[in-house]
């Protein structure tokens, strides 16, 4: 995944986050995955990204606001509940790692899809409801990705 780039799309919550809001968060976060690099900006948007810091590669989990979800109920992405937008950025994490991401820019909404089916098959402690909403993601993100083609 190109370095800064936003998996979450736009129509996510937009307001400061509360300390409870994000402990919760962390705590989701740390309960999917204990050594996850994650970390809090306040006025970041939520993304995996990878920087070079003195010839050393950092790769971590940047979360703010649009970790929870927004108001919209028709857009499946920025309906994905708090733990199911974890999972899906963990995945980005993992499929980096594991060098399985899709770096090409003009697989982006694929690559979005993969990640989010992959989380929904990783997380056996998310529920059904948010197995349902990271299928319906990458539903969404497929649809794009043929929409951009054309």
């Amino acid at each position: 995944m190109p370095a800064n780039r936003e998996s979450l799309l736009a129509g996510r919550n937009t307001q400061p986050l509360s300390s409870d809001e994000v402990r919760r968060a962390t705590n989701t976060f740390l309960g999917l995955d204990p050594s996850a690099p994650i970390r809090h900006e306040a006025t970041s948007r939520t993304r995996f990204r990878v920087s070079n810091e003195e010839s050393e590669t950092v790769a971590e989990i940047v979360f703010g606001p649009d970790i929870y979800p927004g108001t919209s109920v028709i857009d499946p992405n920025s309906s994905l509940s708090m733990q199911a937008a974890a999972a899906h950025e963990l995945c980005h994490y993992y499929r980096w790692r594991d060098k399985t991401e899709l770096e090409d820019e003009q697989l982006m909404h694929v690559d979005e899809a993969l990640t989010s089916l992959e989380a929904a098959l990783r997380f056996p402690k998310l529920g059904e409801h948010d197995i349902r909403q990271l299928v319906s993601d990458a539903i969404q993100r497929l649809q794009l990705y043929v929409q951009n083609r054309r």
